[in-house]
C-alpha cells in the first residue's frame, strides 16, 4: 500500500502480460473496480470483515480465490519445511549431545565451529553456492523446480543449516546445565549406569529448551522458505508471496501472511502439549 509506484498499474501489467500491456483506461478501471482508489483504512477493514467470515478474497492478478492459490502451494512449503526440520534434528541432536557430554574436547570445538559457520551464512548465498557446486560443476542435483527426491535436497539443506547450528548450541548448553543437577548425583550414588542416566534423564530434560526453540524457529523456517523457494524456484507459498508482493496483489499477500501466522500459532500450541510429556510438572491450565 505504501510501496512506491502505482499498484493498479502493477496489477494491470501482471494481469495482462507485462510492461506496456495495459493502457491508461484499463489501469483506471482496475483501480476503481478493485477498490484501490479507496483509503487504506477502508480497504483494510473490508478485508478484515471478509476474514471474519473465512473469506480470503480473490487474487487481483490471477482472478481466482486466494485460498485456492494457497492450497495448491502450501503442501510444497510443508514438504520442504518438514525435510529441513528432520535434517536439522538428525544432525543437531547427536552433535549437541556429544558436544555437551564431551565439553572442551575436539568434538565440542568442531561442533561449535560448525555452528558458528552455519549461523553466519546467509540463506541466499548458501543456496547459490550449492547450485554452483552440485548443479553446475558436478551435475548431481537439479538446480530448480520440484519433482523427485533430488529436487528437495539442496533447498532442505539451505533451509535447515541455520536451524541445525542453533539447535546444536541450545542442546549443548542444556546438556551441560542438566549434568550438574543434584538429582543426578543421587542416581549415580545408587549405581545407575551412566548411559542410562544420560539417555533417560539428562537427554529428556535437555529436550525441553530444544522443543521451545524448535517451535519458535518455525517462524525462521517459514521466513527462510521465502528466500529459499525463490532461489530454487520451489513452488511453495514463499515463492507465491514474492510474486504477490511484486505484483501488488494485496489480497494474496494478506492471505499468505495470515496462513503463516496461523501455522505458527498452531505449532506453538502443539509445543505446549509436548511440554507436558517432557516435564510432568507442567500441566495445561
Amino acid at each position: 500500500m505504501f510501496a512506491p509506484g502505482d499498484p493498479a498499474q502493477e496489477v494491470a501489467y501482471a494481469r495482462y502480460g507485462g510492461v506496456g500491456s495495459a493502457d491508461a483506461h484499463t489501469i483506471e478501471w482496475i483501480r476503481k473496480n478493485e477498490g484501490l482508489d479507496r483509503p487504506f483504512a477502508v480497504q483494510y477493514f473490508k478485508w478484515l470483515k471478509r476474514i471474519l467470515m473465512f473469506d480470503f478474497g480473490w487474487s487481483l492478478v490471477e482472478g481466482v480465490p486466494v485460498w485456492e492459490l494457497i492450497k495448491t502451494r502450501f503442501h510444497r512449503t510443508l514438504e520442504l519445511s518438514v525435510a529441513a526440520l528432520v535434517l536439522a534434528m538428525v544432525i543437531s541432536i547427536p552433535l549437541g549431545v556429544l558436544s555437551g557430554i564431551k565439553r572442551g574436547s575436539w568434538i565440542d570445538s568442531a561442533a561449535t565451529t560448525i555452528s558458528v559457520i552455519g549461523l553466519s551464512m546467509p540463506k541466499f548465498w548458501l543456496g547459490l553456492v550449492l547450485i554452483v557446486v552440485f548443479s553446475v560443476k558436478m551435475k548431481w542435483l537439479p538446480s530448480f523446480g520440484c519433482g523427485d527426491w533430488r529436487h528437495i535436497v539442496m533447498p532442505a539443506v539451505t533451509l535447515g543449516t541455520a536451524l541445525t547450528a542453533y539447535t546444536t548450541q541450545i542442546l549443548r548448553s542444556a546438556i551441560i546445565e542438566t549434568q550438574h543437577a543434584e538429582y543426578l548425583r543421587s542416581l549415580r550414588a545408587k549405581g545407575i549406569p551412566e548411559k542410562l542416566i544420560i539417555g533417560k534423564h539428562v537427554f529428556k530434560n535437555a529436550l525441553i529448551p530444544v522443543v521451545t526453540i524448535v517451535g519458535l524457529e518455525l517462524g525462521m523456517i517459514l521466513e527462510g522458505a521465502v528466500i529459499t523457494e525463490t532461489v530454487f524456484a520451489w513452488p511453495g507459498i514463499g515463492e507465491l508471496l514474492v510474486h504477490a508482493i511484486g505484483n501488488r496483489d494485496y489480497p494474496l499477500i494478506q492471505g499468505v501472511v495470515l496462513v503463516i501466522a496461523m501455522v505458527f500459532v498452531v505449532v506453538n500450541s502443539i509445543v505446549d502439549v509436548i511440554y507436558c510429556y517432557l516435564d510432568p510438572r507442567i500441566r495445561i491450565s
